[in-house]
């Protein structure tokens, strides 16, 4: 695979594979079908021998112990792969076929292990059931978190054909937030927001113990660091999005962990929670330093834990949506600021400081928002637990947490075309020293240059949040800021490969989403129908970035497909969402009522 030189496939799998994958299905749920009919059935069962096993030893019931067990196990073989996978397709493009790509497997068998964990709990739960089920058939119920852990699970294996369909209609996209991408790592990842309803089910039927309280803080970690992989382009320098996205993502998710985690702990809970964040990101670093990839660097949200505990303290530990105001606030100001510190350290493309101001303003909304999504959670799951309802507004101001996420996300996350007009005047020279690359492949005369580049628009230029000399996809990844020499003029600080499968430009993000990329060389691609760059000196216009980054799309794809299949994925991945918070506030029901499907 890595030393192919020939233009590998731009579509879908072959016949082949396919067959394959689904053989690979079903030796996995083949074997649960079985379990289920047989547990359902009132049979013993090893699986149901392990589960009671693992529930005396937790102090949680069969119906969640053991499908815990297997859906962290399943969500880390996941992760594993996909820290694994991001770092391929930088240095390596796009596959010769999904299962040429060793970093799937662990990935398509994580997804399946995450919604077998949720059919597990599911056909498990025969007894000691809490309150509130939903009611599968006419003698089998089910408690909520099972429910959610399986939609969530459906939703990331349904990823994987989807992917496929999505691949023979538009082409490739080798990017972590393609609409497909997103509903397999979302599924995955979410799988923990069924584990979080399920241990609140769980201690509202007696779990009790040191194992159970534990869970609290630690799923919220897991939930930290599951969501935290979808910044995992910005951790290895090479987003496709807009950095206001990165902000956003990093106030949201660290807000609504950490205020979740020290609220189900007490004190010190959001710094648990940064721990399991912390240790869980170690792990997954290495296969990819052993297979010399790149590593996904992370911003570490000790600063937020650290706001949080003190708010939380300073309030005398209230619980409700005051603290949530307050902690969100910190979060989203003193917070943000100390990541902005941190990213001039740890990120391959640091937040610029002039544009603090703006960064603080989003990260505040985005902080917020998370902030009272967390309490709003927690008190789902304290309801839940307890039979107690919660005190102040149930559902209102959670409410306002989700759409402000949903706007501001809404508000960053699409890129902006350059302007017609915006070129780059690029003057190559011989390169007198060559980078080391990690791994070779695809052949070509080696050639590196250092490049001259003149700026059509200097305002533009000194007030971009990045301006890169840029290569990937010829065997690793090289990215650096240019060096200006004048007014408008800048150059490379490191030489650049043209040669082979490398794909060379200039990357310019300009604020606030403005993405364009001058191309200095770019391999012929007959299987996606692109054309060559020729490496040679002269006036490039900046294109849109996902011109040049994904050149296997489908220009000739119908404008109508493209809008039935992004609100097709778009309507799965909110009802994924929808079902997430009508789960919630059913289970927190105190009243014993029954919902039935169908």
């Amino acid at each position: 695979m890595f030393l192919a030189q020939e233009s590998p496939p731009a579509g879908g799998a072959q016949f082949g594979q396919i067959v394959i994958a689904g053989l690979m299905f079903t030796a996995v749920f083949l074997p649960l079908a079985a379990f289920v009919l047989r547990e359902r059935a009132g049979k013993r069962t090893v699986v149901g021998r392990v589960a009671d096993w693992m529930g005396d030893f937790s102090g949680l019931p069969r119906w969640a112990a053991l499908p815990m067990f297997v859906a962290f196990l399943s969500g880390m073989s996941a992760l594993i792969g996909v820290y694994w996978d991001v770092p391929i397709h930088m240095e390596l493009g796009r596959d010769e076929g999904p299962l040429a790509n060793p970093s799937h497997y662990p990935i398509y068998f994580g997804l399946m292990g995450i919604f077998a964990s949720g059919v597990l709990s599911a056909t498990l739960a025969t007894k000691n059931l809490p309150k509130r089920t939903l009611k599968i058939g006419p003698h089998w119920k089910a408690p909520m978190g099972s429910i959610q852990m399986m939609a969530t699970g459906l939703v990331g294996i349904a990823g994987f054909p989807l992917d496929d369909v999505w691949h023979r209609l538009f082409g490739q996209d080798v990017t972590e937030w393609g609409p497909t991408h997103v509903l397999m790592i979302g599924g995955g990842v979410c799988v923990v927001l069924g584990l979080q309803l399920l241990l609140g089910e769980a201690r509202q039927v007696g779990a009790t113990g040191p194992i159970v309280r534990l869970l609290g803080p630690v799923l919220a970690g897991a939930w930290m660091m599951g969501a935290s992989a979808f910044l995992m382009e910005f951790d290895l320098g090479v987003p496709q999005f807009p950095m206001l996205s990165q902000v956003v993502l990093v106030g949201l998710i660290g807000a609504w962990t950490l205020t979740y985690g020290r609220l189900s702990w007490g004190p010190g809970g959001a710094l648990i929670v940064v721990a399991v964040f912390l240790a869980s990101r170690a792990s997954f670093t290495v296969i990819p330093l052993f297979a010399d990839l790149h590593v996904a660097s992370l911003l570490p949200y000790v600063a937020e834990a650290v706001i949080v505990e003190v708010v939380a303290l300073a309030m005398r530990n209230r619980q409700g949506y005051t603290f949530a105001a307050v902690a969100g606030l910190l979060v989203g100001t003193a917070g943000m600021l100390a990541e902005a510190a941190f990213t001039q350290w740890l990120m391959p493309n640091p937040w610029p400081p002039a544009h603090l101001p703006l960064f603080v303003l989003f990260g505040t909304g985005a902080a917020l928002a998370g902030a009272f999504i967390g309490v709003w959670q927690y008190q789902r799951v304290e309801e839940t637990a307890t039979l107690v309802p919660a005190a102040g507004p149930r559902h209102a101001i959670g409410l306002v947490g989700a759409l402000g996420a949903v706007v501001l996300m809404s508000a960053v996350a699409v890129p902006q075309d350059p302007e017609p007009d915006f070129t780059a005047d690029v003057r190559l020279t011989e390169a007198a020293v060559r980078q080391p690359i990690s791994n070779p492949h695809g052949g070509g005369t080696p050639r590196w240059v250092d490049a001259t580049v003149t700026i059509s628009r200097p305002d533009l230029a000194d007030d971009s949040v990045w301006l890169n000399g840029f290569a990937w996809q010829g065997g690793d990844f090289f990215t650096a800021p240019l060096e200006k020499i004048g007014d408008g003029v800048y150059r490379t600080v490191q030489p650049l490969p043209v040669f082979g499968q490398w794909k060379t430009g200039i990357r310019v993000h300009v604020p606030n989403r403005m993405m364009g990329l001058a191309p200095i060389y770019a391999p012929a691609d007959p299987a996606a129908n692109a054309p060559s760059i020729d490496a040679a000196s002269g006036s490039r216009p900046f294109m849109s970035e996902i011109e040049f980054l994904q050149r296997e799309r489908k220009s000739e794809t119908p404008a109508v497909l493209w809008t039935v299949a992004y609100a097709t994925v778009g309507l799965i991945f909110a009802g994924m969402w929808a079902l997430f918070a009508w789960l919630y506030a059913g289970a927190a029901t105190a009243r014993r009522r029954e919902v039935s499907v169908g």
